[in-house]
């Protein structure tokens, strides 16, 4: 069966407008898009409402931000890129602005120094103004760039700044009463027997102060030399003809056994190490002498110290042909042993050349006794020089500041001053070249160009008297040369009790240590007096002991046992007084009296200084010397003693020599 399509409904019933209702497919109704709706613009209006507003938001933090840059301080300034040259600021910047108030900052600036060893200082606080504190953002702004850093950064500076060394104005440290200038230290140690009961206390007292100091131990403070060559320095390539034992001491450990001491490689720094391994033998063979010759040019260190007893002295054999004298050829069969043609050892001479002023009448024809004013620095053995004294006298002994005996008796009446000498010294001048060549080198410590030199004695004050080479060394580098002693000290007395020894002192030096007051000098002496011996069974030995204690010039402020006190020895001269005048006229006795330093003596105002050296013509070895006051009394052939004033050089000397 088929199925009929019915029929179209009539046409009574009239259509429905076609502009105002639509059907889809499932025949539901919906009103006509426009066409602004039919293209999808109205999502278009929403976007771009959005991002207008986005772009006035930015804007306007743009605008804000120019604002707030264009009110920061006057003070600051443009420098550039910041990370290195120039910059697109600098490049596009017709004209630079001056930053005229940091220029104000840094010359009201104060700098604070101070010359006390021990001062405390407090620092003031940083200004907390926008350009303080723009400077220090640009110090520490990145890398090497060319604003306020300068360089590698580090300061305001200009180089490497604060940061990396090659800095100024560092102050001393005190070891032992000397005022130590360095930033790498060396010390000798004489590791001698009469030396070794001192190496902990005092090595102890430099590592407090200089705790990566290098100690170096050896035996004795031996200078030898041959010919021109300092046995262990660098130059020196023969065999040394040496009477002396090389190498350390020894000593006993806890367990009473007899240890050697030898330099202990553990304790030295990398470079101490370094420098140890290629000359301990050197150093072994030539005492102190191959150190300083090896350790003045070598720059590690930009200070070293001596510390020693100073009983052994300089020795110089002669080996080669040289001034129309023959080369040393020994004996067939005999044992090597050249001629000596220079020594200041103990039992050898002086070394150098003293004044002798004798009392009225100071001694008479025939006599072999002459009575004199001071016999300081004098030693058996020297060659005495002057009216009356026969040639090749020498001296046989000496009461202290009251005598001494000749070998050979007066040929006349003695009166106003002997010079007295080594008598041994028989260089030609080409054989005195190596002393020239230290104190050169020692020289170079003024423009941070070599080390200073520091002696530290605990007996005699050989490394103190003046033309020996290492004083000269030490005035060179402008460095100290000092003695210790241990002993006890009790709070309100003016006595410094029981030194280990009284060797080389005198009055009138500078003393210092725990509760010694600054300026602080040395009155008097100690007396003796001889008692039984306590310990003595059958009492019958009797003892030496203090009667009178040391005494100085002012209270000491705080009790002391077993303490370190240092004293200063002063320069010795002779010289001829005028009141009234400023100059003293024929000073002998000390080739080391330089402008500044101050006179130690009752008869010129405190404080004169000295004003000039002049040689006097036609006299070798003797000086006019002007002084800053005139004398107020006078006196012929005085004994006159100098010191150096306080040194202000040490506190702008650089902190390490340019490499």
């Amino acid at each position: 069966m088929t199925e009929e399509t019915p029929p179209p409904p009539s046409g009574d019933v009239p259509p429905t407008e076609r502009t105002k209702v639509e059907s889809d497919s499932l025949g539901s109704k919906r009103m006509k898009r426009t066409f602004w709706q039919r293209i999808g613009a109205s999502g278009l209006s929403v976007s771009l409402a959005i991002h207008v507003l986005l772009v006035f938001i930015a804007a306007a933090f743009v605008v804000s931000t120019v604002t707030d840059n264009a009110k920061k301080d006057p003070n600051t300034f443009a420098t550039g890129a910041g990370g290195g040259s120039g910059g697109e600021r600098v490049k596009s910047t017709e004209r630079k602005v001056k930053p005229k108030n940091v220029k104000s900052l840094a010359k009201t600036t104060t700098r604070i120094t101070s010359k006390s060893a021990s001062a405390s200082i407090a620092l003031p606080d940083m200004p907390n103004s926008a350009s303080a504190s723009s400077m220090i953002s640009g110090a520490m702004a990145g890398g090497a760039s060319k604003g306020f850093g300068g360089g590698a950064g580090g300061g305001i500076g200009t180089g490497k700044g604060m940061g990396s060394g090659g800095g100024k104005n560092f102050v001393a440290r005190p070891v032992m009463g000397a005022n130590i200038f360095s930033q790498r230290l060396a010390v000798y140690f004489d590791a001698s027997a009469s030396m070794l009961p001192y190496l902990d206390r005092v090595e102890a007292e430099i590592r407090d102060k200089f705790p990566d100091a290098d100690v170096y131990l050896s035996n004795g403070v031996f200078v030898d030399v041959h010919d021109n060559e300092v046995v262990g320095g660098e130059k020196f390539k023969g065999t040394p003809f040496l009477n002396r034992p090389t190498g350390g001491g020894s000593k006993k450990n806890a367990k009473g056994e007899v240890v050697s001491t030898e330099t202990n490689i553990n304790k030295l720094t990398t470079a101490g190490r370094a420098i140890y391994k290629k000359y301990a033998s050197n150093f072994k063979t030539g005492s102190v002498g191959g150190w300083l010759d090896i350790l003045k040019d070598d720059r590690t260190y930009d200070a070293l110290i001596i510390f020693s007893d100073f009983q052994d002295g300089v020795r110089q054999i002669r080996t080669k042909a040289i001034g129309g004298v023959s080369a040393y050829k020994p004996d067939k069969g005999m044992r090597a042993d050249p001629p000596v043609v220079f020594s200041d050892r103990t039992n050898q001479g002086g070394g150098f050349a003293r004044s002798v002023t004798l009392i009225a009448s100071g001694g008479a024809s025939g006599q072999p006794v002459v009575q004199c004013k001071e016999t300081t620095g004098l030693i058996v053995g020297m060659v005495i020089l002057g009216s009356g004294i026969p040639q090749g006298t020498t001296v046989t002994e000496i009461k202290d500041n009251v005598s001494i005996t000749l070998s050979k008796p007066l040929t006349a009446a003695a009166s106003g001053r002997l010079v007295c000498n080594n008598g041994g010294d028989k260089r030609f001048p080409e054989e005195k070249k190596w002393e020239d060549e230290w104190e050169k080198a020692f020289a170079g410590a003024r423009e941070n160009k070599g080390p200073r030199l520091y002696l530290i004695s605990t007996s005699r004050a050989y490394g103190n008297k003046p033309g020996t080479i290492l004083q000269r060394c030490v005035s060179a580098s402008e460095g100290s040369a000092i003695m210790v002693k241990f002993g006890n000290a009790k709070k309100g007395t003016s006595t410094v009790n029981d030194l280990h020894n009284y060797d080389d002192l005198y009055v009138g030096m500078p003393v210092s240590g725990r509760g010694i007051p600054d300026g602080a000098t040395l009155v008097a002496m100690p007396t003796f007096k001889e008692i039984i011996d306590p310990d003595d069974p059958e009492k019958k030995r009797k003892k030496r002991v203090v009667d009178k204690q040391l005494t100085i010039s002012a209270p000491v402020a705080e009790d002391a046992t077993n303490a370190v006190f240092a004293f200063t020895p002063l320069i010795q001269a002779v010289g001829t007084l005028a009141k009234d005048s400023k100059v003293i006229d024929d000073v002998s006795g000390s080739i080391d009296l330089k402008p500044g330093m101050l006179i130690v003596d009752a008869r010129f105002p405190l404080a004169t200084k000295v004003i000039s050296v002049t040689p006097v013509k036609g006299a070798v070895g003797f000086f006019n010397v002007e002084m800053s006051a005139p004398a107020t009394a006078a006196a012929p052939n005085a004994v006159l003693r100098f010191r150096p004033a306080a040194s202000s050089t040490g506190n702008s000397r650089g902190a390490a020599p340019t490499r």
